[in-house]
């Protein structure tokens, strides 16, 4: 018994001797392998927002009086889902409906008032047009009275000229003579008068011409300005149309009135009074604000992001990715803002809304931790 009890407190002996040789081997394993980790590892570094809030991607509108008058109907509700072009609110517009009335009244007898100048422009060509043949012929007329007053003058001057020469010679008495003379001056004169005759028939052929000439551009003048009135009343009218139209207060898109004034029917307003806000349906953006001196330089296009929102804890909601859109060259002052996109999801029980406010991080790199620890000495040393 004692032969057996001696060996086996050697071999425990032996044993006590190996374990701490062996706790020594793992623990220099162990630190070799965290000295390669500390030294070839990659750890990610964040950068985290100083504030962050969700928007929708397009802007949110305003909607706006135009004009003032009288706030006679008001339909806007916070939370109301509305469409483009409906009517949300109207103004008084009884001023705009007669004045719309009488424009349209006046633009009604346009058409026949340029008709029966068109009709009376046909006919001044057409009265043009025959007096011009009218005159023509008279002038022709004239002038072949002319030539045959002409030819009788020069055959009553010849007879004359003979029957003078038979007197003087004794053939014929005197008095025949003289009264061929007298019939010879007889033809002459009435040759001139045909020919005066002819000249004050084209002098009036010129002077009715011109005269219908100013008749035909007084009617061109009244229909032209006829026309440009009309054009002017039908300007006037869609004017008054659209003045009409802006006393309705229409939504500018699809969205949801996401904040509303407190206005009553009835209640005057200033042009510009603005009614409400209309939040645009569409995917979500962050529009998050950065340190600076941490953002700048290291946050850029594309770089993925995660978003954890004020008032909803992450643990029972969790977080929710995003991206880097666009990031501003400036900082504004020690702030740098950054817009990320999201789209508009449902996380479980919580559905992401405009309005929302959280935190976003960023992973702005991947670095080793002895890089860390270098940088961590570097900053507290400056």
């Amino acid at each position: 018994m004692a032969v057996s009890f001696s060996r086996t407190t050697r071999a425990l002996a032996a044993d006590t001797a190996r374990m701490p040789r062996l706790a020594i081997l793992v623990a220099l394993a162990l630190l070799a392998l965290w000295s390669l980790w500390f030294v070839t590892g990659r750890v990610g570094v964040h950068a985290v927002s100083q504030k962050a809030r969700l928007e929708v991607a397009s802007s949110s509108g305003q909607i706006s009086a135009v004009h003032g008058g009288k706030l006679t109907v008001f339909r806007l509700q916070i939370g109301q889902r509305v469409k483009a072009g409906e009517i949300l609110a109207e103004l008084d517009a009884e001023l705009h409906k007669l004045r719309l009335a009488e424009a349209e009244a006046r633009l009604a007898g346009f058409p026949a008032r340029i008709a029966a100048l068109k009709r009376q422009q046909a006919a001044a060509q057409d009265a043009t047009s025959g007096a011009a043949r009218s005159a023509d012929a008279a002038l022709a007329a004239a002038r072949a009275r002319s030539r045959g007053a002409e030819a009788e003058a020069s055959f009553n001057d010849d007879l004359a000229e003979r029957q003078r020469m038979d007197s003087e010679a004794g053939g014929m008495a005197p008095v025949d003579a003289a009264r061929a003379a007298t019939e010879a001056r007889k033809a002459d004169a009435t040759r001139d008068a045909l020919v005066r005759e002819q000249q004050r028939l084209a002098w009036e052929t010129q002077s009715a011409q011109a005269d219908r000439a100013v008749d035909a551009a007084s009617i061109d003048s009244l229909l032209a300005q006829s026309a440009s009135e009309w054009v002017a009343a039908q300007a006037l009218v869609a004017q008054l149309r659209a003045e009409l139209d802006a006393q309705r207060i229409r939504a500018p898109f699809d969205g949801v009135i996401g904040d509303v004034a407190v206005l009553r029917r009835g209640e005057v307003l200033a042009p510009g009074t603005r009614l409400a806000t209309i939040v645009p349906h569409g995917d979500l953006r962050i529009v998050a604000t950065f340190d600076a001196a941490r953002g700048v330089g290291r946050l850029s296009e594309g770089q993925p992001a995660r978003l954890r929102l004020d008032g909803f804890a992450w643990t029972q909601y969790g977080d929710f990715p995003a991206r880097i859109e666009r990031v501003a060259a400036e900082a504004d002052g020690q702030a740098l803002r950054v817009e990320l996109l999201m789209p508009r999801a449902s996380a479980g029980a919580l559905t992401l809304r405009h309005g929302m406010t959280g935190k976003v991080d960023v992973m702005i790199e991947e670095v080793s931790p002895l890089i860390l620890l270098l940088r961590t000495l570097g900053q507290w040393a400056a």
